[in-house]
């Protein structure tokens, strides 16, 4: 069965906030929620997305449906405004969506903050700058080794789509914020990053497992989200500062 945001219900942000992590609803409504809920998951995923979407098994999506999905989600401003936060301190994120196909992100990034360089286990991607603007820093294997080629940026309003063997790192170097949407499938795959050592050639050292990563790089226990909604833990990395979508 899917895990779904509150936000993604079409429920003000108050009475989000009161709901566990599988999206139940309490037997009374919050004091602060309105008495009409707003457009959800269900106003965006009509027809033949929604039946890709929310299955609970089968084959993974293709590049077209991520990038589809991950596009609505974004221009959705009305649900995902109200939930996401911009923490100078630290990445800030939250699982928007589970199902047995897919995996949702909605990550917040304040000026400087970035990921490791990292893989994504295999999964095809896609990527929607909902507001402000990201550079990627895409990185291609070579000898072992994982090397940057290029740096592109994407702004507000722009969908990529990734293959399965997409190595990259994702930077906010603008002044201001910038709030992205990430969708994955399959979903919950483990990812790979690179070691922090660099070589003078700015070559970056064997791709190594995240079971192996110290714990300045990914926290192996769920880790608490400012303002979000924390998703439950099932033995995957969670996304730290340094965790990588």
């Amino acid at each position: 069965m899917p895990l779904v945001h509150p936000a993604l219900m079409g429920l003000p942000p108050s009475y989000a906030a009161a709901l566990g992590p599988a999206g139940a609803r309490p037997a009374t409504r919050h004091p602060g929620a309105a008495a009409s809920p707003r457009p959800g998951l269900a106003d965006l995923l009509t027809g033949t997305l929604a039946a890709e979407v929310l299955r609970d098994d089968g084959a993974p999506l293709d590049l077209v449906t991520l990038a589809e999905l991950a596009g609505r989600l974004a221009a959705a401003d009305g649900l995902w405004r109200p939930v996401v936060r911009h923490d100078p301190d630290r990445r800030w994120y939250t699982r928007l969506l589970l199902t047995g196909v897919v995996e949702v992100w909605l990550i917040g990034w304040a000026p400087g903050q970035h990921t490791e360089v990292h893989d994504h286990g295999g999964a095809l991607g896609a990527l929607a700058v909902a507001d402000g603007e990201v550079e990627e820093d895409v990185h291609t294997a070579r000898a072992g080794s994982w090397e940057q080629r290029w740096t592109r940026r994407h702004s507000r309003g722009e969908v990529i789509r990734f293959a399965a063997d997409h190595v990259h790192r994702v930077v906010n170097r603008a002044q201001g914020p910038a709030t992205t949407i990430h969708a994955y499938s399959p979903p919950e795959l483990p990812l790979r990053y690179a070691s922090s050592d660099t070589t003078r050639a700015g070559r970056l050292s064997t791709p190594i497992a995240p079971t192996a990563v110290t714990a300045t790089s990914v926290s192996l226990a769920p880790a608490p989200v400012t303002g979000g909604w924390a998703a439950p833990a099932d033995g995957r990395p969670a996304m730290t500062t340094a965790a990588d979508r």
